[in-house]
């Protein structure tokens, strides 16, 4: 068997011949683009699929969005971009907002020093920029991605990132204070105003529907710590449920990405209809050990991960890492609805040789 055939054996709960084994490593590819130490037979989108098959990982992300979004002339939007400063500016007739990132170039990544929405007025502005959003098909460059992947990998499609519009709130638009205070203060058109987003984004999943793709992610960097059950069960588990009888009913399957803390939000994704739980991050880094992830998650819920990307770092022992590696694959044996994956990716000091030590020890 090859990755494509056997993740796809996965998802349709067969037994494949091998555990399949999909890395995201584009942190560590971008940032060794940024250093100047990516070969140059690995550069371009060629480049970016020989550099999954040198270091014998199955290939499922980033491929382009199956849609594209533009505006109508109700919405301006601006970016600019001052040496490690981005900014981000929707202008409309109700206000404008504003979102501000810095580039860190010692973790090679961007964080949010100033974000889009800091009070109920902002995301009124913001769900009027969602209703006069227009979406369409892009299915050239996503179909093209997924040709040149072929049987090496499954082109994971996306709604927008996240999906739930709560997550949009607390992992990008608002961060978590902001999101509590406005939904203290203003309860019931918080409610009414993710629902109205939600409405919005409606044609994205249509879009899906239609696609040729087979597999779509939720990106929604769940992690219980910070969503909670009580948020997790009264604004998202409707969402995903709604959303993936969608999928499903399209042929479709479904995953999201946990990428976070575990409990309770784990123990209640089958229960929305997602067929995989991706980027699982069990103990030590996470907060549920290995032996225990199959019970907290239910038996039917496609376990994806396992390997916590921080363990690919030297600062941890290579004896630390195998242990690790090998345990995971005594728990989990092919059959065990599980996929192996890097939780959630391999981060820029990452080693090279622990990644191509897990195709080693899987066989080819």
């Amino acid at each position: 068997m090859n990755e494509q055939e056997r993740i796809l054996c996965v998802l349709n709960r067969k037994e494949p011949d091998k555990t399949p084994w999909f890395a995201d490593l584009s942190y560590l590819y971008k940032s060794m683009e940024v250093k100047g130490t990516l070969s140059r037979k690995f550069k371009n989108e060629e480049g970016y699929l020989e550099f999954h098959k040198e270091l014998g990982a199955g290939i499922c992300f980033y491929a382009p969005f199956p849609w594209s979004s533009t505006y109508t002339n109700k919405i301006q939007h601006n970016i600019q971009v001052k040496k490690n400063i981005q900014i981000t500016e929707y202008m409309t007739s109700l206000g404008n907002i504003s979102c501000e990132e810095r580039f860190l170039p010692e973790t090679f990544s961007w964080a949010i020093t100033k974000h889009y929405i800091n009070s109920i007025d902002d995301l009124r502005i913001m769900t009027f920029i969602h209703e006069n959003t227009i979406y369409s098909k892009n299915f050239t460059e996503f179909s093209r991605i997924s040709n040149l992947w072929g049987n090496h990998g499954i082109a994971a499609a996306f709604p927008s990132i996240s999906s739930a519009p709560l997550q949009k709130l607390l992992a990008r638009w608002a961060g978590i204070e902001n999101t509590v205070n406005i939904y203290m203060d203003h309860g019931d058109e918080f409610e009414t105003l993710l629902n109205k987003i939600d409405i919005a984004e409606s044609p994205i999943f249509d879009i899906l529907c239609d696609s040729t793709c087979e597999y779509v992610e939720f990106a929604e960097n769940l992690s219980s710590e910070v969503t909670g059950a009580t948020f997790f069960q009264q604004f998202n588990m409707p969402h995903y449920q709604k959303r993936n009888k969608q999928l499903h009913d399209a042929g479709k399957f479904t995953g999201i990405h946990i990428d976070g803390t575990l409990k309770p939000c784990l123990s209640m994704l089958f229960k929305c209809g997602f067929d995989v739980a991706e980027a699982v991050t069990p103990f030590p880094i996470g907060d549920i050990h290995i032996k225990d992830l199959r019970k907290e998650a239910g038996e039917d819920l496609i376990i994806w991960g396992g390997l916590p990307g921080v363990l690919f770092s030297p600062l941890y022992p290579e004896g630390q890492f195998r242990a690790h590696l090998n345990e995971l694959l005594e728990v989990f044996s092919p059959g065990s609805n599980f996929i192996l994956g890097v939780a959630d990716q391999v981060p820029p000091d990452g080693l090279l040789s622990r990644i191509k030590y897990v195709r080693e020890v899987l066989g080819n």
